[in-house]
């Protein structure tokens, strides 16, 4: 956990900071404002100016003070942060939705929203906490039939829907679309290689951990064989990795962006999390299998127990 408040610290300086630079950067140099203009009045975007100052400038600055200090006012006040730049968020997404403009704003609001949302939820203990249970006792049959019902309905989401969305508003903001030689073929069959990975791991999750790969919904037994005796991550592997193929499938920049922001959000908070729930779950067989079998790099020999 301490690794977790860390990172949030740097990432809530950084969210402060850059919005400060944002703003001074449309001051010093108004052809910027072009790019964020929500209508043709001027003074609609310019208006923003005291909330987003006021409270994503120093309210982020405050969050990583009272992180610093553990204070037990700062559940409450990430929050309110957090659910000022989702307000925010919504309304840039509205505004672009009847005007056509603006789509960029919304773009830089709904990052801010979705990595300050994540790392409100690693530092409230009431959600940290609860997001990891395990799976009740039922058959390999009904347990491989929600890990796959599960995985149906977030590849569709992430792999799919959103993806598409992305896209959609990534012309919208003038990002081209790139191509190049047998594009969908070469990502088709890099996409079926990579999404094995992931397959593989849910199977074996399944059948040895008996649970899923749902936090809520997880393994009761540790799992070291199958693919997880060469990596520890399989399915984070394949999901991020799939993400990217989408990304290069679309020819699309924001798509591969959306896609290693997954990477980067799992590794600062939830595989944290997820590695404090294993070791408090299984101790010393854990820490043993961790200190011997790397996160993203497969080891070239099977993890054995000792």
């Amino acid at each position: 956990m301490n690794k977790i408040r860390r990172n949030a610290i740097v990432y809530f300086l950084i969210q402060g900071f850059g919005v400060a630079a944002w703003w001074l950067t449309l001051w010093l140099k108004p052809e910027s404002r072009e790019l964020f203009l929500m209508n043709s009045d001027r003074a609609t975007l310019l208006a923003f100016w005291m909330p987003d100052l006021v409270i994503m400038f120093a309210g982020s600055l405050v969050v990583a003070a009272l992180i610093s200090a553990r204070s037990s006012l700062l559940v409450p006040v990430v929050w309110f942060v957090v659910g000022a730049t989702a307000y925010a968020t919504l309304y840039c997404f509205s505004s672009a939705l009847m005007t056509d403009l603006g789509w960029l704003g919304f773009v830089m609001m709904a990052g801010a929203t979705i990595l300050s949302g994540n790392f409100a939820i690693a530092l409230t203990p009431q959600l940290s906490t609860e997001m990891f249970r395990t799976s009740k006792e039922g058959g390999t049959r009904w347990i491989l039939l929600k890990t796959f019902a599960q995985i149906t309905v977030v590849w569709s989401l992430i792999l799919l829907v959103l993806p598409l969305i992305i896209v959609r508003i990534e012309s919208k903001i003038g990002i081209s679309q790139f191509g190049f030689p047998l594009q969908l073929p070469l990502m088709a069959i890099l996409f079926v290689l990579v999404s094995s990975i992931g397959v593989s791991a849910a199977i074996v999750m399944s059948k040895i951990g008996r649970g899923t790969p749902l936090p809520l919904d997880a393994a009761p037994k540790m799992v070291v064989t199958g693919i997880y005796g060469f990596v520890r991550n399989p399915m984070a592997i394949s999901g991020i990795g799939q993400g990217i193929v989408v990304g290069l499938m679309l020819g699309s920049p924001l798509v591969i962006a959306y896609a290693v922001t997954g990477g980067v959000i799992w590794q600062l908070i939830y595989r944290r999390l997820e590695e404090d729930d294993l070791v408090e779950r299984f101790g010393s067989d854990y820490e043993a299998y961790r200190d011997n079998v790397r996160c993203w790099i497969p080891n070239f020999t099977r993890y054995e127990t000792k």
